[in-house]
């Protein structure tokens, strides 16, 4: 009878192990081969086994329970093995008959002892070698999967500090202007507030992902070193029964294989998942950097919406450049139109013929505000309120006084030109903040780099470390069944120590099945 269904048990295994080959490895090349459109239909378990039809979405579970499930043949390996393994060991634990089966000795069978057990020792040396081949791989992966995360987490560091160093100077320039430009300072504060939900929301996915993506790494870390060093162990240890011939050994072995062959091809399909999580990592990035604002990477990076963000920028510097602008016509009206003492002169003598303020946008688009040193004379709008302070006349001065010292510029005036001229030097100075943060370029620059220069190694890390997974698998499974087969050969015969034929001489030998 085990003759007859060993035809069918041999055809089955072949199936599935033709199914665990050849299904991941076709998935495997549609991950590579099309686009973003077909990269992401997956069946999702969540809804019934359809079609996911978002994108690459950290937040959204049924994107999760998809990409997890591109694993299943792995899972299903391991499920139909697991079940097998069940069923047999029911099947020598609680049968209740007892049957003898009459085995004939034959002179020709006795060469096949050592032709199994050299196979045998094939298959386990084959099953260490890729073993630590998979522990090589998993320690690359993790080490990967690390420098990745770190250089993320840097970046999400980065914007945020630059987030909240810009939205302290917007505050600060918010109330210099709030009592002379209610128009500028509602533009500011909108965009202190996106600034702000931006930085929210960088904090929170920090907070509440930063330590679970810490802890699956580990997991996943530790879990294949835990189930490679076993395995490795249980091989080694399986020497003794082989050597030694004793039967009780034979089971334990076979047992532990079959265990740590069934969580090798759930590993399996978990490295699958891994591996088409990282290609769509570095989809996401790749499509981050062509175009931010269509990218669901925005809810770890939030960017601002183009049109908004440059129309921000632009009101922001075109009001900087004519408050500079009408302060240069006004500087030299006043000049031409008061008699000013020496100290005005010498003010005024060293002055550019583009005035006496620095124009920072000279020479530049107005979009694309690059710092530069302002020309021989000029002085730095920051700076003007100084220089201005010598010609003004205070409230507590008497009008006389401030006419023979040449003190002509009203307290009240004064104030407002210097609540302006701090709040442009302010905006000057974030200003190349405030643009890499609208424009995303920080971020954009980061992805970058880690699409050419991190995610060929990051993906690469993790096939090998599936493919060495798979490739354990397989051999361990054929590993298990040459174990099977040469405790059902030594079983009812006597061996001696390291020897490979049996010792025993009857032609007819009881066997209990």
């Amino acid at each position: 009878m085990i003759i007859m269904i060993k035809p069918r048990l041999v055809g089955v295994l072949s199936q599935v192990l033709l199914t665990a080959v050849f299904s991941p490895v076709l998935s495997v090349h549609s991950l590579s081969d099309g686009g973003d459109h077909d990269r992401f239909k997956r069946p999702d378990p969540l809804n019934s086994f359809r079609y996911y039809n978002g994108g690459f979405d950290v937040r959204d579970k049924h994107y999760w329970a998809a990409t997890f499930f591109t694993g299943v043949h792995g899972y299903a390996v391991a499920g139909v093995f697991l079940i097998a393994g069940v069923c047999l060991g029911l099947y020598a634990a609680f049968s209740n008959k007892r049957r003898n089966v009459s085995y004939t000795q034959r002179p020709y069978q006795d060469r096949y002892y050592l032709h199994l057990f050299l196979l045998l020792l094939l298959f386990m040396f084959l099953s260490m070698a890729t073993t630590g081949i998979v522990i090589a791989a998993n320690q690359s992966a993790k080490n990967r999967t690390e420098e990745m995360k770190e250089t993320i987490d840097k970046t999400g560091e980065d914007v945020d500090r630059n987030i909240r160093t810009v939205i302290t100077s917007l505050t600060r320039i918010q109330y210099l202007l709030l009592p002379y430009d209610q128009g500028t300072t509602h533009l500011l504060n909108v965009t202190s507030h996106r600034l702000k939900k931006g930085s929210q929301l960088i904090q929170s996915f920090v907070r509440h992902n930063g330590p679970t993506i810490d802890l699956a790494i580990q997991i996943s870390y530790v879990t294949h070193l835990v189930i490679a060093s076993t395995n490795l162990f249980v091989l080694l240890l399986a020497l003794v029964p082989i050597l030694l011939h004793w039967h009780p050994g034979f089971i334990m072995v076979i047992f532990l294989c079959w265990i740590l062959t069934t969580l090798s091809w759930v590993l399996t399909g978990f490295d699958f998942f891994l591996h088409t999580f990282a290609e769509d990592v570095c989809s996401a990035f790749s499509g981050f950097v062509q175009n931010p604002q269509n990218s669901t990477l925005t809810n770890v990076f939030p960017c601002m919406d183009p049109l908004h963000s440059d129309k921000t920028l632009m009101e922001v510097s075109l009001m900087i450049r004519n408050f500079i602008t009408e302060l240069n016509s006004k500087v030299a009206s006043s000049m031409r139109s008061y008699a000013l003492t020496d100290r005005s002169r010498t003010v005024s003598s060293a002055a550019p013929e583009s005035g006496l303020i620095c124009d920072p946008f000279i020479g530049q688009n107005i979009n694309s505000y690059t710092p530069q040193s302002c020309s021989n004379g000029a002085i730095p709008i920051g700076q003007f309120p100084n220089v201005l302070s010598r010609f003004t006349c205070h409230d507590k001065d008497p009008p006389e006084t401030c006419r023979i010292t040449g003190k002509f510029i009203p307290e009240a005036a004064y104030l407002k030109v210097y609540a302006y001229s701090n709040s442009a030097q302010g905006m000057l100075d974030i200003l190349p903040s405030l643009q890499n943060l609208m424009q995303c370029l920080h971020v954009k620059d980061t992805l970058s780099s880690i699409v050419s220069n991190q995610c060929k190694p990051f993906r690469a890390s993790m096939y090998r470390l599936w493919a060495s997974m798979l490739a354990v698998s397989l051999i361990m499974k054929v590993a298990v069944l040459l174990f099977l087969a040469k405790a059902f050969q030594e079983k009812g015969k006597s061996f001696a120590w390291f020897s490979i034929h049996p010792t025993s001489t009857g032609d007819i030998r009881q066997v209990n099945i």
